[in-house]
């Protein structure tokens, strides 16, 4: 029988036994947020937990794909979701939901249901958080060793806030919730630039 215990055990280990453990952001720390984050914005929506529960199995999953790749990490992700859940018996339909979940994740996130508009917000509840700068700086670190991106504080900034600015929560309790945050965090960017 497959839990979501289960399946976030199997997917800690793919992340913390590959070259997922050097990356500063996208780790299974950043997995296990996600997922957290999945069944808290499932739970203000009034989302059935059976229905959170494969939302989650996606999260558990989203990110699995980098231990591979880092462009196109999604298609991986959901060959490695799939290959799991096709062994433990999930229904085609089942399958279907995990990786459309997974799918609408890519940048620019592009969800077709309910189900995957959870995930996308759960996977960038960091936006609307008070340690998104924190959070920033990992992202920014990771890239660094990844692609070699070497910017400015202030071009960081710039680009950041280009992203904020063009972002837009998918689920209800985001841009009900989270939203407030994120224009807090726009805000606080906007003001380290002109204080440089």
């Amino acid at each position: 029988m497959m839990t979501i215990k289960s399946v976030t055990s199997y997917c800690s280990n793919i992340l913390k036994s590959s070259k997922c453990k050097a990356l500063p952001f996208h780790n299974f720390a950043h997995t296990q947020e996600v997922i957290d984050n999945v069944f808290l914005i499932s739970d203000a929506m009034g989302i059935q937990s059976e229905e959170a529960d494969f939302i989650a199995i996606a999260a558990c999953f989203h990110d699995t794909g980098f231990s591979e790749t880092y462009e196109g990490h999604e298609e991986v992700s959901k060959r490695l979701a799939e290959q799991y859940l096709t062994k433990t018996n999930s229904s085609k339909e089942e399958i279907e939901v995990v990786l459309s979940c997974i799918d609408a994740t890519k940048m620019p996130q592009n969800p077709h249901n309910m189900y995957a508009e959870v995930l996308c917000d759960a996977d960038l509840f960091h936006l609307g958080k008070p340690n998104f700068l924190y959070r920033n700086k990992r992202l920014r670190k990771e890239w660094e060793l990844i692609y070699g991106i070497v910017m400015t504080d202030n071009e960081w900034r710039r680009f950041n806030i280009k992203f904020l600015e063009e972002h837009q929560f998918k689920t209800s309790y985001g841009s009900e919730v989270l939203e407030k945050g994120k224009q807090k965090n726009l805000n606080k960017l906007k003001q380290l630039i002109k204080v440089k």
